[in-house]
C-alpha cells in the first residue's frame, strides 16, 4: 500500500467505525496532514478499541495489514 491508500484507509475506518466528534476529526486532520513523519495507525486502531463489537471481513483484513506495515 502506498502512504496515500493508506491515509484513505485510515479515514475510511474513521468514517465507517466512530462516531462523529472533536476526536475523530482531529484524527483525520492529522491523517491528512503530509508534513508528518508516520501515520497515526495506532491511534486509529485504540480509538476504534470498544467502539464496534464487529468489523467486516475486509476491515479485518485491512486492520491486519495496517498493523503489518506500521506496526
Amino acid at each position: 500500500m502506498t502512504e496515500d491508500q493508506v491515509r484513505d484507509a485510515l479515514v475510511g475506518l474513521i468514517v465507517k467505525y466512530l462516531p462523529d466528534g472533536s476526536n475523530e476529526n482531529k484524527l483525520i486532520k492529522i491523517i491528512n496532514d503530509t508534513s508528518r513523519p508516520r501515520l497515526p495507525v495506532r491511534g486509529v486502531l485504540e480509538s476504534m478499541k470498544g467502539k464496534t463489537t464487529e468489523y467486516s471481513d475486509s476491515d479485518k483484513k485491512l486492520i491486519e495489514e495496517l498493523i503489518y506495515l506500521y506496526g
